[in-house]
């Protein structure tokens, strides 16, 4: 059996065992959503964008709705499962796959100003109907996401945190939040997750904040959950959680699971590199190398002192040690983190080859036994498989999208464009570009352009030319309208800044993981 004819059997077999589960909201889907937009200046709020994320996978997917002179708009939003989208500069939306939700927004009023109205009887409508209201009774006005605790306040705020979660659980468990008489088990079941979310973020966010303090005492921190684990960790309706469940996603392998995510507990990769000549770095390598000899191999097991491991046997380690330090099960989020693993290692054209990859997914499969997770953890790796094939495509642009980056880059075909997008707000776009004065300067007599490209709502254009002007940073400043960096948003699937992309002199897109060497390859 040749390997593509293995990997199109092995697909099968995980749909099928996918097929079984009838959790609608875990298909992939779309869902409309249409309204007005009222108070709308002529000149503004033309666009909508809308951002939606493959928790499984931890992907982004930016889209953009136009919107009418009269301010009236509907489009059908693509979803790889029921969830929270983030609405740019208004909000949090619940969609369902499926389903249709109709909303007001008033362009007037900001996010957390109550800028958007529900209508209809819809599962979606409902459910963000409801949610503010009852995010209130339990939490007030405190945004707990964003609350910052310093580490003398970590012990009575964590306690805060773990108490407002165990009144959602019982309340919950007994049937009794205070929803209207009638309210269908979905609706509950999402509202109750989102609930429960809230809190644990912020613990997440907290141990961000103080990582390098907490990690080292990262058990006791998590002590709350091994008690909780089926609300917590176990429970897949926290993926539809309507707020930051991105967020709460990706910090629980980040921040919880440092196992699987950071190779912990002297775990490393830190080489691939098989050249007896670099052997050397293989003491803190835990991974036999894809190809080796036997007297390699021996070598490799002297240094490591017969501990050189396969992946296989490393994601296994590293499970069950996440599982003993917190005293947990094989849960659902811990088998999510896995799936974030596939996605990254299989997106990884620098440091890995599509044997590794390969390896990497064969080592992890057998340790994903939910059926949701294991259709995505295979999904991940079918779509790695088409694109190598040269079967992708990005099916996210628009024709408005693709005129507009045309008639940017026109004035400079031939050339090579390195291209940064970037905001007057952001800190790190301006340190990059201050680092890379350099370098622009050096390729200044080669057929090489720098084009910077910031939206003029954001960064006014005064104000970024001056800034750019006293830093001497030399490239194409280039200015677009809130509504051209939203189209510019979704065509290369970008929600935040710094962002950068590379083209040849042929126009052909640099893979990003060679951004840095190619740059560094026209200088030689």
């Amino acid at each position: 059996m040749n390997k593509k004819t293995f990997l199109t059997v092995l697909f099968a077999l995980f749909c099928v065992a996918a097929q079984a589960i009838d959790e609608y909201q875990f298909h992939s889907g779309t869902a409309v959503i249409k309204g007005r937009v009222v108070n709308k200046p002529a000149n503004d709020w033309n666009i909508l964008t809308i951002t939606s994320c493959n928790l499984f996978t931890s992907q982004e997917q930016v889209q953009s709705i136009p919107v009418a002179a009269d301010g009236t708009f509907e489009a059908a939003i693509s979803l790889p499962h029921s969830q929270g989208v983030w609405l740019k500069d208004i909000g949090h939306v619940f969609l369902a796959v499926s389903d249709t939700v109709e909303v007001t927004i008033d362009a007037t009023k900001g996010e957390d100003e109550g800028g958007m109205t529900f209508s209809g009887n819809t599962t979606s409508a409902v459910i963000n109907q409801l949610w503010p209201a009852l995010r209130k009774q339990y939490f007030g006005d405190e945004r707990l996401d964003i609350k910052s605790v310093s580490l003398e306040e970590i012990p009575a705020w964590k306690q805060k945190m773990v108490k407002l979660v165990d009144v959602v659980i019982a309340d919950i468990k007994a049937d009794r939040l205070p929803l209207p008489n009638g309210t269908n088990a979905y609706v509950k079941e999402v509202l109750g997750a989102s609930l429960l979310a809230e809190p644990f973020e912020s613990m997440l966010r907290t141990f961000r904040r103080h990582i390098n303090t907490l990690m080292r005492n990262r058990v006791e921190y998590y002590d709350f959950l091994a008690e909780r684990e089926q609300w917590l960790l176990n429970n897949p309706s926290m993926m539809l959680a309507i707020c930051n469940s991105d967020y709460l996603v990706n910090g629980v392998g980040l921040y919880l699971f440092v196992d699987i995510s950071f190779m912990d507990n002297s775990l490393h990769i830190d080489n691939l590199n098989t050249d007896p000549a670099e052997i050397v770095d293989y003491k803190n390598d835990f991974f036999l190398p894809h190809n080796y000899d036997a007297s390699l191999h021996r070598t490799l097991l002297s240094i490591r002192k017969d501990t050189l491991l396969t992946k296989a046997d490393y994601y296994r380690l590293a499970t069950e040690c996440g599982q003993k330090n917190y005293h947990l099960k094989n849960n659902f989020m811990q088998q999510v983190t896995l799936t974030h693993e596939i996605f990254e290692t299989v997106n990884d054209e620098e440091h890995f080859t599509p044997d590794q990859k390969a390896a990497v997914f064969a080592a992890v499969i057998p340790l994903i036994t939910n059926p949701v997770v294991a259709y995505h953890a295979v999904e991940s790796y079918r779509q790695f498989v088409i694109s190598s094939e040269g079967r992708s495509q990005n099916a996210s642009s628009t024709p408005e999208a693709d005129a507009l980056f045309d008639r940017i880059i026109a004035p400079y075909k031939g050339n090579s464009l390195y291209i940064d997008f970037w905001g007057m707000y952001c800190a790190p776009c301006k340190t990059g570009m201050l680092e890379h004065r350099e370098k622009v300067e050096k390729m200044k007599d080669l057929p090489v352009r720098f084009l910077y490209i910031c939206d003029e709502r954001d960064s006014p254009r005064e104000d970024a030319e001056q800034w750019m002007q006293k830093n001497n940073i030399k490239g194409e400043h280039i200015f677009v309208t809130h509504e051209e960096w939203q189209l510019l948003c979704q065509k290369f699937q970008f929600s935040a800044v710094p962002f950068q992309i590379a083209f040849d002199k042929d126009g052909n897109l640099v893979k990003k993981e060679y951004l840095n060497t190619y740059l560094d390859e026209l200088i030689k």
